[in-house]
């Protein structure tokens, strides 16, 4: 690995190199070398290499000490003796030339040298991945002895996922008791054992975020917080406020809880998501026109769409995460036509109405809270339509108008600069409330009022 080398030369970073130069020494005899390739190659994970405390532990357990490596590789059949791919998983097999070339399969290896009680070492990647589509987190792991270290017994050391916003203040941690399996046994049930194979239901980190925010619960949410998984023997914990729905980071390691120092050896292997969520939904729109006679219009029209709701072509993460409702009515009345027909008096009247409710499937504070176990876990009828309030988005848009109010000339008198027929008024009233996670209250109102005055006259023509 570059990251330790045999001797470094007035360098103290790998950001400055401009050349490299093989040299070849120590050779007793003539010798012929053939060089193929010389290539860098880079890892998906890197380690992390935070150095913590004993003190305030800003990393929750993770490096405690520094005395301890850990030494990234990867194993695979044609690289490592013992290893064999896991159960139900199929290499991939390419036709080239009538050649048959199958897929590289491996496994992540990780190990430490000397980890002390207490302490974890892990490695890290980058990842932007919504869980919430999914019921399990699933992933295949082994642990052996280190050859010349002392002899692991099973429990000695725990495999560990962490994953969230960040590794220090938003995280979910996921733990599992590992297994020691034999360097003599090749069969795939030997080297990924039952007991080695992660499955965690993603309902069980649900469960425990609204137990640790729950009112009254007595726990903090500043602090590393681990539950027993129930009906596994998983260990699930949260700190802060991390959602699976959107994960950022995710970490990969091991952890020594056995009383003294251990060495060891890891293979991480098919992380998966799996038992995708494809609820379905549905979705109708409406229309209604309706008039009377000359005297009034009517239109409405309504649209609603559920949770699940999508295209054919979309897939399940594409769909609808929200009930959508909306309604839009809108009427034209001659309110003239009231008024006895001698008068000539127009009043087109003209008043709209609708409102739009979008409640979400998740709260938009835990973002992976579906929204409806929060309103049943509510602790009393306030809380619950708090909650809802606080999590819907509501459009409310009404408008009045009347435009071009007039008096329509009815008899034979001449037209004169003075006569209120010349008058035409117009006037407008909006008003939109809303409401949101962000917005509490909102009213946007708006008036305007207008006149115009038109006289005509007669031309004399000058000749």
């Amino acid at each position: 690995p570059i990251y330790e080398p045999t001797q470094a030369f007035n360098i103290s970073a790998f950001r400055s190199i401009r050349f490299m130069r093989l040299l070849l020494t120590d050779f007793e005899q003539e010798t012929i070398l053939r060089f193929g390739t010389l290539d860098l190659v880079r890892g998906d994970y890197r380690r992390y290499v935070q150095i913590g405390n004993t003190t305030n532990d800003p990393t929750s357990g993770l490096n405690v000490f520094g005395n301890s490596e850990i030494i990234v590789t990867s194993v695979s059949q044609e690289q490592t003796v013992n290893y064999t791919t896991p159960p139900g998983v199929e290499r991939a097999e390419l036709l080239n030339n009538n050649t048959t070339i199958r897929e590289d399969e491996q496994a992540l290896a990780l190990t430490v040298n000397g980890l002390q009680n207490n302490d974890a070492r892990g490695v890290y990647k980058n990842f932007n991945v919504d869980m919430r589509q999914y019921e399990n987190l699933e992933m295949f792991l082994h642990a052996e002895n280190v050859p010349g270290n002392a002899t692991l017994d099973d429990g000695d050391l725990t495999a560990f996922i962490r994953m969230g916003n960040d590794f220090t203040d938003n995280f979910y941690q996921i733990e599992l008791p590992l297994q020691v399996s034999s360097r003599s046994d090749n069969t795939p049930n030997g080297v990924w054992p039952e007991a080695n194979r992660l499955n965690l239901p993603l309902s069980a980190l649900q469960d425990i975020k609204a137990r640790v925010f729950a009112n009254g619960s007595g726990f903090q949410n500043n602090q590393l917080n681990i539950f027993d998984v129930e009906g596994t023997n998983l260990k699930a914990g949260i700190k802060g406020n991390p959602s699976f729905g959107n994960i950022r980071v995710m970490m990969v390691g091991i952890k020594n809880q056995s009383g003294q120092t251990q060495s060891g050896t890891v293979w991480f292997n098919e992380m998966r998501l799996s038992d995708l969520k494809n609820q379905g939904g549905w979705a109708a729109v409406g229309s209604m026109d309706a008039n009377i006679a000359d005297f009034a219009t009517l239109s409405a029209s309504g649209k609603i769409s559920t949770i699940g709701f999508g295209s054919i072509e979309q897939g399940p993460n594409e769909r609808s995460r929200e009930d959508h409702k909306q309604y839009d009515l809108t009427t034209n009345i001659n309110v003239g036509q009231l008024l006895p027909k001698k008068w000539g008096i127009q009043v087109p009247f003209n008043y709209s109405r609708g409102e739009e409710l979008i409640t979400p499937q998740f709260d938009n504070f835990f973002e992976d809270l579906e929204l409806e176990s929060n309103l049943d876990n509510a602790v009393s009828d306030q809380a619950r339509d708090s909650i809802l309030n606080v999590n819907t988005n509501y459009t409310k848009r009404q408008s009045f108008s009347v435009i071009g109010l007039r008096k329509e000339r009815t008899g034979d008198a001449k037209p004169m600069p003075y006569d209120v027929e010349n008058l035409a008024f117009s006037g407008t009233y909006n008003q939109t409330d809303h409401r949101d996670y962000e917005i509490e209250r909102s009213i946007d109102q708006n008036v305007r009022v207008g006149g115009t005055y038109d006289s005509s006259f007669q031309p004399k023509e000058i000749t």
